[in-house]
């Protein structure tokens, strides 16, 4: 196990690789969990505001070392392949997906849903963290 000591919170706003999918709103590494917040918000594309789900494959991968973390837990989201539908082009969504902790340490990062997915995965690229700009949360 990993042996974090603070608590730090990155506040991103980053767009997915599709243009449907969550704005990534924070990484949150703590010393005992991984956790990122994500902000969705349906499209005109669907009559009723389409769905949202996420697969339960998905996992952060360190861009340098290729270490991954899988994602253990997810709140305010449905795990595929169970769907969440929406009632109306005017919904949003918050949620937050949970992984083993990562180093923390200066990394790029990517957040994969399904490897080498399609626009409307949720996968982010070279997302960048550097721990200078970390907010430490003290208790």
């Amino acid at each position: 196990m990993i042996k974090n000591s603070k608590k730090l919170v990155f506040n991103l706003n980053v767009l997915g690789h599709g243009e449907s999918n969550p704005i990534l709103l924070r990484v949150n590494l703590f010393p005992e969990i991984t956790k990122i917040d994500f902000g969705y918000i349906t499209t005109d594309k669907y009559i009723n505001g389409g769905w949202i789900k996420i697969s339960p494959d998905t996992y952060i991968e360190n861009v340098v070392t290729k270490e991954r973390y899988v994602m253990t837990k997810a709140i305010g989201i449905t795990v595929a392949p169970v769907l969440r539908n929406f009632e109306s082009k005017k919904d949003w969504q918050y949620f937050s997906l949970f992984f083993p902790p990562i180093k923390q340490k200066d990394a790029l990062i990517n957040i994969i849903e399904v490897l080498n997915g399609n626009k409307n995965d949720f996968n982010y690229y070279n997302v960048e963290l550097k721990m200078s700009d970390g907010i430490e949360i003290r208790e």
